[in-house]
């Protein structure tokens, strides 16, 4: 029975995450679009205050993403998982009950951090330390979470048409989400036996690593990962694809009206890209296993570059084809591959502090709509805003392609306790010339 339960214990990590990340993903950023229309008809709102709450959703998502880890290293994942829990359900019966702007946008700030405290953070956190090969799990995990931007709509459509009432669409995301994280946070483990684990998994996972994928043997620390370009070049790519893929949601289905497309093929080709987003993000997930994450990335960010200048042309079906697959798959390879080859540059221990910081970064591309939209009252076309974030992935492909795995430097205390030692060697010897110069590689037989 004891060992059913342990091999049990990774999956049920798994999947308990992959549903809470279903469910966040469900009830915030792809449900919200479809439930604002009702709100603003029923309660009289304009669109500008609609529009900002939605911008403050993906502002305090970004902006939160460190305090997660921080709780995580000082009053583990459990309290963390419930502390965020609490904060959405409050979010989502803010909707439910929501009368006037303020309470809307005070839902918003809630809903965003809250989903920075459930959803990747700990989720990637959690599963990189039950698995080893944590590219077939992140896939696996991306995947379902994707598959919550598919589902929230359809709550939706169910609250209105069994209860006729949109506000049941916010009681129901906070029933389940209240729920999920309970039960998540009751059957988690944690503690000093749970580490020794989780370092087992981590060495094993460097020695199984596959030929053609690079996976750090040394132990980072945060510190010395933001020491080096690497870090800054996939944390650039993070950006990039959210970037385009927040741009494209928001502005794709206007621009291709625009230019006659018929409105229902415009979100036809919304719904295929994120239905292609997600699978891409189980079968990159696999791939990731055998093909080195830094290839996945450099063909992901080129298709990310390909459908962007598709959409932007995007006259015939051949172009649409393009728009819709280079972003859906481009958009879900990147989203894997950035998060798996962090974890393969700087190893498990320093990941939950870069993987957060990565997040906080990635709240830049929360102003793609913002200056697309402002792109199109002055140009007359959202075209040059599409083309303009299109060089985003290309310069970061370019810098992609001559990154070379980071060079692990000692600690800068080390360096410093043995050039004080060598110092104090030559003094002895008389040797007060090079006493001044010293350094550690000085050191000879």
């Amino acid at each position: 029975m004891t060992d059913t339960k342990e091999v049990m214990y990774p999956w049920f990590v798994l999947l308990s995450f992959s549903l809470l990340f279903f469910l966040v993903t469900a009830g915030t950023f792809t449900s919200l679009g479809v439930v604002l229309p009702d709100m603003v008809g029923e309660l009289g709102w304009d669109w500008t205050a609609a529009g900002l709450g939605f911008t403050l959703l993906g502002v305090s998502c970004g902006l939160s993403s460190y305090p997660p880890a921080f709780m995580i290293r000082k009053i583990g994942v459990r309290a963390t998982v419930l502390f965020g829990t609490a904060i959405l359900v409050a979010g989502f019966l803010l909707l439910y009950v929501v009368e006037d702007v303020p309470t809307y946008f005070l839902a918003m700030l809630l809903a965003g951090t809250g989903f920075s405290f459930v959803a990747t953070v700990p989720g990637t956190y959690m599963i990189a330390r039950c698995f080893k090969r944590q590219s077939m799990a992140f896939g696996i995990y991306f995947t379902i979470g994707g598959v919550g931007g598919i589902a929230g709509p359809l709550i939706y459509f169910a609250a209105v048409g069994f209860w006729d009432e949109w506000r049941m669409h916010w009681m129901i995301v906070a029933v389940l989400m209240g729920a999920a994280g309970l039960l998540t946070a009751a059957l988690l483990r944690e503690g000093e036996a749970e580490d020794r684990r989780a370092e087992e998994v981590a060495a094993a996972a460097v020695q199984e690593a596959s030929s053609g994928v690079y996976v750090t043997s040394e132990k980072w620390t945060a510190k010395q990962a933001l020491r080096t370009p690497q870090f800054y070049i996939i944390a650039a790519g993070y950006v990039s694809f959210l970037l385009c893929g927040i741009t494209v949601n928001s502005l794709s289905v206007g621009h291709l009206t625009e230019i006659g497309v018929v409105m229902a093929v415009a979100a036809g080709l919304l719904s295929f890209e994120s239905f292609l987003n997600a699978a891409s993000r189980a079968v990159s997930g696999f791939i990731g296993e055998y093909i080195d994450p830094k290839n996945l990335l450099i063909g992901s960010l080129a298709l990310l570059v390909l459908g962007m200048i598709a959409l932007g042309i995007g006259t015939n079906w051949f172009a649409l084809a393009i728009y819709a697959i280079g972003i859906g798959i481009g958009y879900g390879t990147t989203f894997l591959a950035t998060s798996v080859l962090l974890m393969n540059y700087y190893g498990r221990s320093a990941y939950l502090e870069l993987f957060s910081f990565m997040n906080v970064a990635a709240t830049l591309a929360s102003f793609g709509p913002f200056l697309g939209g402002y792109l199109r009252d002055v140009t007359g076309t959202f075209v040059w805003a599409f083309f303009l974030y299109a060089l985003v992935p290309l310069v970061v492909m370019a810098a992609v392609f001559f990154m070379r795995p980071p060079v692990h430097a000692r600690p800068a205390e080390e360096e410093e306790e043995e050039t004080a030692l060598v110092t104090a060697i030559l003094v002895q010897a008389g040797d007060m010339e090079h006493a001044e110069e010293a350094k550690p590689a000085e050191i000879c037989a």
